[in-house]
């Protein structure tokens, strides 16, 4: 492994500050230097990367929800919200998003158990100013009263986000029914009532109990710092010392927490849910220590690997064959300092619900023979070969999400293994991992079941979310059961992984000319091939994608959903194969679309191949299994039934899309469609899908022109099909083109009787998205309204804490968008929208040429922005050729024609397309109510909206698209390389 030589220490500006090395990938080639800061032993990673076109910092603080005082749950999730508004040096509550944003970046923050994360990127040019702003959260917040007020209702509707979320409403009560006299059954998130009526009512000023929080643990000696530039590495350490020297140091020791929220009072217990969704699954979890000392054998990860194996042999191969189980997950995760769970997780079926007494049975049948089997040294060296080689060749991602977690890491491992730990396993120790084993005994668990189907008459409600439960012993014939095991015959270990790549070899071209996109290298009536050689990032790695251009597959409902059950049968019948393949790195995905199939295949590419061949054999001759049809079309069934459940941003994304696309199939009508489809029905089908196509493929990376051309002959060989008429070959569904002067809203009822809050998303349309003029300010006009639009809409006014502005793409035609998820009525939201676009208009105006010149800036270094990895730009030149304009250089045109708009000529379209007095608009918004919403008399504004709009009821759309003109397909008829100049 490479390591950044160490310096043991320096003075800059009168601060002192060690030096440490740390391990790296061998194809990393940026540089690293841990330094720790001797004026308050912060640990600070600094990682300076020329190439890097944007920069990023985080800091993790090692405190977190746990440490909530009892008489305030939530503070701080609370304190994180707070910790960004406005500080000594800059004062003004936006200062750090309205810089960010200015310069092409952006910033988040999550509260977890026992952490705090920080992180911001930015355009590479302006890390210092970022940097600067960052460093003063943690040396001089003001946490203003008039702030504090404010985001209290934020955390709140933050809360009220999650209300109907089954994820967050069983978690949450894993928490309430763990050990009382353990923190880990608080609170986290907090709302209004935990964070000012239960303190108002104690007498307690929640303002003071916040500062008392932050002074008591924001302290320098327990966070860590990384810091990624493009500067050198001596700079980056220069301005780290300097800004991160005075945040104040206390000298503590990070929260520990003794015991273990899972003691025998609650254990050997049964906990049943009832859900909102439909969704059947059932957990056992096991308490476990703290691993993290032994990160580098990681003992878990011997039985998490094994127990969550889901080849032939497996637990999960076997609950499938049963018809009992869809998927199966295990693994060990830590829940703070002193303590840790094992949990085991599985997505039942309706029949194995009534059988999980017995899916228990056979996962402690399984766990019996590894311990009996004892450990096997050949499944831990090849586990230690495949980590080995993901670390080995880990690519660049993006620099925020890098910063974040690497961030969080330095509180686990070893200063030199900052960088290593999660990836490597250098230690075998066969009696730790026996020790891990150990805990997964009979008693030594508790069981969550979820399921619909209960009666809920003896269940209690939960406090935080009002989740319906009842705890309950398990049975006596399980107890017995699991004192007798016997061995199963149907379980054994896996076999040793073919899929493992074998040859690591990258072909780098001599003399070699980097292509923004790829070339045709074969074009038939029966297809069209790109290929573009990786000529940047030299892994060796590619990927492949075929899209099967198949008309049957989206003509009506009921081939919709024919097409679905038959991509969800290869998929699982694929199953106990493609997860070797996954393991080694090497992946696939086969999705349905509007209007065919896409396949794709990424990875190692030393074995794509191979595992090429086994997907279409299995493609071209699936034979249907009627046990797995069952579970499969159930859980389709259940996917359909459960969109009404979603979150009302979601509905009012969904039928905006609704009425603006050519055709677009409810989940109602493709439910009603499933309902008596066969088997039969799906094995008659598929041949006849897949007889007429036009496919249009990829190949990009490590991979050379006759390996791609032997891909696409494995295609064509299996499939044999014939080739479409060339009206259908690159039909595209098209959209709707909304009148000049069009203002309608279409009004929807959130379905989920119990969620209260309602959405909107409101829609304006521009133009044709393949008009270069308008694209372009449409870009422009997006970045510049992206922050004030948050700053008043979510800041300021606290409509909800989900706000969000964009630009909203559909096939040839661009325009923007504005999403909020309330409380408020969706007519309300609406003014207060027309509101701040009329406000927007001065805000564009008052831009002086600086500021104006700042935001052209962003965005031509948002558009010229490199690829971080070879994923990235796979997924770039797809997009490009999916979208059928063929326009690799796109952003590098765009970038130009940014330059050149002037400010006047933004306020013309703004005046326009945007304005609310403007006679041209073309505006459609939608409203999703929640039944729980006020049906008293509207704001003034509110009914001065719905007068001047055209409502369209659901029963109205039809009628309405038909009267609509429909955008052209961006795809040329002719052969595509007679239209543009491929090596561009």
């Amino acid at each position: 492994m490479n390591r950044e030589t160490a310096v043991s220490d320096t003075t800059i500006g009168g601060h002192h500050a060690a030096f440490t090395a740390v391990r790296k990938p061998d194809q990393d080639d940026r540089g690293y230097r841990l330094i720790t800061l001797e004026d308050n032993s912060m640990d600070c990673l600094v990682i300076s990367d020329p190439s890097t076109d944007k920069s990023s910092a985080a800091l993790d603080v090692h405190v977190g929800h746990l440490c909530d005082p009892d008489e305030a749950a939530g503070l701080a999730h609370f304190c994180e919200h707070l910790l960004f508004m406005g500080t000594t040096k800059y004062p003004s509550e936006n200062d750090y998003s309205q810089y960010l944003s200015e310069h092409g970046g952006y910033s988040n923050a999550f509260t977890g158990v026992e952490n705090t994360n920080y992180y911001f990127e930015v355009a590479s040019d302006h890390l210092e100013g970022a940097l600067d702003r960052f460093a003063q959260f943690f040396i001089c917040p003001l946490f203003t009263e008039s702030c504090t007020d404010r985001e209290l209702k934020a955390v709140d509707s933050e809360h009220k986000k999650n209300l109907q979320s089954d994820t967050w409403r069983t978690y949450q009560l894993e928490k309430d029914l763990s050990n009382p006299n353990h923190p880990y059954c608080k609170f986290g998130t907090g709302s209004l009532e935990t964070l000012k009526d239960i303190p108002e009512n104690k007498g307690l000023d929640v303002r003071k109990l916040l500062l008392d929080f932050h002074s008591k643990y924001y302290s320098a000696n327990i966070m860590k710092l990384v810091v990624l530039g493009k500067e050198p590495l001596d700079t980056l350490t220069e301005w780290v010392v300097r800004m991160f020297s005075d945040v104040p140091s206390l000298g503590i020791k990070p929260p520990a927490f003794q015991g273990h929220p899972l003691t025998e009072n609650e254990l050997m217990k049964q906990v049943l849910i009832k859900p909102v969704k439909e969704i059947r699954h059932l957990e056992l979890v096991f308490p476990f220590p703290d691993l993290s000392a032994h990160y580098e054998s990681q003992p878990s990860g011997y039985g998490s690997h094994l127990i969550g194996h889901e080849a032939e042999g497996s637990i999960l191969s076997l609950l499938k064959q049963k018809g009992w189980a869809n998927a199966l997950s295990a693994g060990y995760s830590s829940g703070g300092i002193n303590f840790g769970f094992f949990k085991i997780t599985v997505d039942l079926t309706a029949e194995g619900q009534a059988h999980y007494n017995e899916v228990i049975v056979i996962i402690f049948q399984y766990i019996d023979m590894i311990k009996k089997a004892g450990i096997q040294k050949w499944i831990f060296n090849e586990c230690k070969s495949l980590y080995m080689m993901h670390f080995r060749f880990k690519e660049k991602k993006s620099p925020a999400s890098y910063a974040s977690n690497v961030a969080q890491q330095m509180h686990q491992y070893a200063k030199e293994d900052i960088l290593s730990g999660p990836y490597l396993l250098t230690r075998y120790e066969p009696e730790m991992m026996q020790q891990c084993l150990s805990h997964l005994r009979p008693d030594n668990f508790r069981v969550t079941l979820v399921s619909p189907d209960f009666d809920t008459t003896t269940f209690a409600k939960a406090k935080w979310y009002g989740t319906e439960y009842l705890v309950e012993p398990l049975s006596e014939k399980l107890r017995t059961d699991l004192t007798k095991l016997e061995p199963n015959p149907d379980l054994h270990l896996p076999r040793m992984n073919e899929f493992i790549p074998e040859s690591f070899d990258v072909d780098k071209l001599e003399n070699v000319t980097v292509l923004k996109g790829a070339q045709i290298i074969l074009e038939t009536p029966l297809i069209r091939f790109w290929h573009k050689k990786d000529d940047t990032f030299w892994v060796p790695k590619g990927n492949v994608w075929f899209h099967l251009r198949a008309p049957l597959s989206y003509v009506t409902p009921r081939m919709c959903v024919l097409t679905r059950l038959y991509t969800d049968m290869l998929r699982d019948s694929l199953n106990e194969l493609s997860y070797y393949a996954e393991v080694a790195g090497l992946s696939y995905d086969l999705d349905n679309n509007t209007d065919g199939l896409v396949l794709v295949i990424g990875g190692y590419n030393d074995k794509i191949g191979k595992l090429l061949e086994k997907i279409v054999e299995k493609m071209s001759n699936l034979k249907i299994n009627p046990t797995r049809f069952k579970s499969v079309k159930e859980q389709l069934t259940r996917q359909y039934k459960n969109w009404d459940l979603e979150a009302p941003y979601q509905h009012s994304v969904y039928y905006l899309s609704y009425v603006t696309q050519e055709c677009l199939w409810t989940s109602a009508e493709k439910l009603a469609a499933l309902e008596d489809v066969t088997p039969d029905d799906v094995q008659s089908f598929f041949p006849n899908l897949l007889s007429e196509v036009f496919i249009e493929g990829l190949s990009h990376g490590n991979i050379k022109r006759q390996d791609a051309l032997r891909f696409v002959d494995t295609v064509l060989q299996a499939f044999q099909p014939k080739p479409l008429p060339v009206a259908y070959q690159m039909k595209a569904m098209r959209t709707h083109i909304l009148p000049e002067g069009t203002l309608h809203i279409q009004v929807r009822e959130v379905p989920n009787a119990d969620n209260p809050n309602s959405a909107i998303e409101y829609y304006l349309q521009f133009g044709d998205y393949a008009n270069t003029a308008t694209r372009t300010k449409a870009t422009l006009l997006s970045h510049i309204i992206n922050e004030p639009c948050f700053d008043q809409l979510r800041t300021k006014e606290q409509l909800g804490y989900m706000v969000f502005s964009g630009l909203r793409n559909q096939t040839s035609m661009t325009g923007l968008r504005l999403i909020i998820q309330s409380e408020k009525h969706p007519a309300y939201l609406e003014s207060r929208i027309e509101d701040f676009l009329t406000k927007m208009r001065t805000i564009l105006s008052d831009l002086s040429e600086t500021a104006y010149a700042t935001h052209v800036q962003a965005v031509v270094s948002r558009l010229l922005e490199k690829d971080k990895n070879l994923g990235q730009e796979s997924s770039r030149v797809w997009t490009h050729v999916s979208s059928h304009y063929y326009n690799f250089r796109q952003s590098e045109l765009d970038a130009e024609q940014v330059k050149a708009i002037q400010k006047d000529d933004l306020l013309a379209f703004y005046d326009q397309y945007v304005h609310p007095d403007s006679p041209c608009r073309r505006k459609l918004s939608v409203h999703v109510t929640s039944k729980k919403a006020a049906k008293a008399v509207l704001e003034a504004e509110a009914e001065s909206i719905l007068a001047k709009n055209v409502i369209l009821q659901p029963e109205d759309v039809a009628m309405f698209k038909g009267s609509l003109e429909l955008s052209r397909s961006p795809a040329p008829v002719a052969p595509v390389a007679s239209f543009f100049d491929l090596d561009g």
